[in-house]
C-alpha cells in the first residue's frame, strides 16, 4: 500500500498536524500532547451512538476507546477533538453539593475552574484560616 500525506487533529488537545504519512502505527503520538493517535476516539468510524461505539461491523471490540489499539480498520476521522460539554457535569456537580449541604467554588462565565492543586490550597486555606 502505497503512503500518503494528510493531516490529521489531535481527538484531545485539537492540535492539528499537517504531513502525517498514512498508515501510521499504533505508536504514533500527537506532537502537542503526546496523546495516542491510534485510537478509537481519532477514528472515522467511532460513533458513541453505535454498537461497541464502532460503525465497522467487523472490527474487534476494543475496551479503552482512548489507548492505542491494532484495528485494522482504523482511519483517521474528520474532526476528531470534541470539545466536552462542562455544563452537565457542573449542574451533576451542583446537584450533589445541593445533596450533601456544600458549595462548590463558582466560576465565572468563560473561565475554567482551576487547576486540582489550586483547588487542594484554596480548601485548606479556607479550613485553617490562612489569609495572605
Amino acid at each position: 500500500m502505497a503512503s500518503r500525506s494528510v493531516r490529521v487533529d489531535c481527538w484531545k488537545c485539537a492540535n492539528v498536524m499537517k504531513d502525517v504519512l498514512l498508515p501510521f502505527s499504533r505508536y504514533e503520538e500527537c506532537s502537542q500532547c503526546k496523546a495516542d493517535l491510534h485510537v478509537c476516539y481519532a477514528c472515522r468510524h467511532y460513533d458513541p451512538a453505535a454498537a461497541d461505539a464502532c460503525r465497522e461491523d467487523r472490527a474487534e471490540f476494543v475496551l479503552d476507546k482512548d489507548r492505542a489499539n491494532f484495528c485494522d480498520y482504523f482511519l483517521p476521522g474528520k474532526n476528531a477533538f470534541r470539545r466536552k460539554n462542562e455544563g452537565d457535569s457542573r449542574a451533576a456537580e451542583q446537584q450533589l453539593a445541593e445533596l450533601f449541604g456544600e458549595e462548590l467554588p463558582q466560576t465565572k462565565p468563560g473561565e475554567s475552574a482551576s487547576s486540582e492543586s489550586d483547588q487542594a490550597l484554596a480548601e485548606l486555606k479556607r479550613l485553617f484560616g490562612d489569609e495572605d
